[in-house]
């Protein structure tokens, strides 16, 4: 078990970034995965052609997905006189936002509980109940972190496919 909330991963290799997509591309056509190319923000001017797409994202199909299913992002970038795959699982986007939402929000919450706590101590009124909150924000914090380390589980398989999609056979 990892204890990485998105588990990421970079592949290096030693080949012109326009022969690496024309493998990808051809490798990328799946029965159960469902594949999307974009241009990556920043990544160099208004893409014009598909060879200029150096985003891809990777799911796997809608009929087989579930709520713990991953999607893998996947940027392509020339370095070092070769090229880099850096890939990042997530869970669905809107998945993702609502953990980023509630660890920020137990995160406020905790904070100004414990500015309220500690102010009301230096002040001499006293609230005892206020210094709860943040402790319960923390369990509840770890509850998430717990409850994406079970979707990892149980999306293990479908990372694996994922992640076999990206293997490229070598040059001969």
């Amino acid at each position: 078990m990892s204890l990485e909330l998105r588990p990421s991963f970079t592949i290096g290799l030693n080949e012109p970034c326009g022969h690496v997509l024309k493998r990808l591309r051809a490798r990328m056509r799946a029965d159960h995965v469902e594949v999307r190319w974009a241009q990556r923000p920043g990544g160099g001017g208004p893409a014009s052609t598909r060879e200029d797409q150096d985003h891809v994202v990777l799911c796997i199909v809608e009929p087989e997905r579930h709520f713990w299913s991953p999607w893998l992002m996947v940027d392509i970038a020339e370095q070092d006189g070769g090229v880099h795959l850096y890939g990042r699982f997530s869970p669905h986007p809107s998945v993702w936002t609502g953990f980023a939402f509630c660890y920020l929000t137990l995160g406020a919450i905790g904070f100004f509980a414990l500015i309220f706590a500690w102010a009301s101590q230096l002040s001499g009124s006293g609230k005892p109940v206020v210094g709860l909150i943040a402790p319960v924000c923390a369990l509840i914090a770890f509850g998430l972190w717990w409850a994406s380390q079970v979707g990892q589980r149980l999306a293990h398989a479908e990372m694996r496919t994922l992640r076999l999609r990206l293997r490229l056979p070598t040059i001969g």
